[in-house]
């Protein structure tokens, strides 16, 4: 409760010794494994107005749940996942509708890069409604002011825009924590992360939920490798939205969720 409040009355929550030291350090190493592993085969970004889509100043891991299951522990962690139920489930039709997961990665900033653009995660922005989108920012590593810790801008998930492109505000405030601790905040909420001024490895786990109707980043339905799909769970299934692909005709269903997982076999990771 204590959380859900924090949530809905600033925009943001810390929920710190999530994870242990050692579990924190697994989970580092897997990603600069990962990370060497498929980077040089990503897709080049799309030009834009802004500069989010930039990934050259940042090692990425996109699509953690088809590379690796221990990610998993992360995606229903227990004293987050229920956090995130409270707030995304309240409003919905007997506060029970499902939530699923948007948007799976982890990033580090380069060595003194520079801060990100002010952004929001949930493309439209909040007005002090219903969230729609919750992120879980997962600190693998200190996060410092001199690392380029998260800048946020409090309260700002009841705003009517969007930030200003380049702009610095005299009320952004720095997010530090120790490796372990889990950010939480609305994905309306002005957030991105600040100027690094050393060259530290700064990781962190990025988990976008949100209610189960808005689409997520990639196709989760169609890029789960048969041996990953073999080891989830019925909730793990529902969690990456696997109940919720909309039908192709009318002749084949008439509701928008399935009662059964909807996967598409034969999805291999590129050699």
């Amino acid at each position: 409760d204590k959380y859900v409040k924090e949530i809905h009355e600033n925009g943001y929550t810390i929920i710190e010794n999530v994870l242990a030291p050692d579990q924190c350090d697994l989970f580092v190493d897997l990603l600069e494994t990962d990370y060497a592993r498929w980077s040089p085969r990503y897709k080049g970004s799309a030009e834009t107005s802004h500069s989010l889509n930039d990934k050259s100043c940042e090692k990425v891991v996109f699509n953690m749940h088809n590379k690796d299951m221990r990610y998993y522990d992360l995606f229903d962690h227990p004293e987050v996942l229920p956090v995130v139920n409270a707030v995304l489930k309240e409003g919905s039709y007997k506060n029970s509708e499902a939530v699923n997961l948007l948007n799976i990665s982890a990033r580090n900033p380069a060595p003194y890069a520079d801060a990100q653009q002010l952004h929001l995660d949930s493309n439209l922005p909040g007005r002090g409604g219903y969230p729609l989108i919750l992120v879980a920012l997962f600190m693998l590593e200190d996060f410092t002011a001199e690392n380029g810790a998260t800048r946020i801008m409090p309260g700002s998930h009841k705003f009517d825009g969007y930030a200003e492109y380049g702009k610095y505000y005299d009320e952004e405030i720095t997010v530090t924590g120790s490796r372990g601790s889990v950010l939480l905040f609305d994905g309306a909420f002005w957030h991105g992360s600040g100027k690094k001024l050393d060259d530290s490895s700064r990781w962190a786990v990025i988990l976008g939920y949100g209610r189960w109707f808005i689409k997520p980043s990639f196709d989760f339905s169609r890029n789960i490798p048969d041996a990953v799909f073999d080891q989830l769970s019925d909730s793990r299934k529902r969690l990456l939205g696997l109940d919720s692909n909309p039908p192709i005709d009318e002749f084949t269903r008439v509701t928008r969720r399935s009662e059964d997982a909807e996967w598409e076999a034969g999805y291999e990771l590129p050699n």
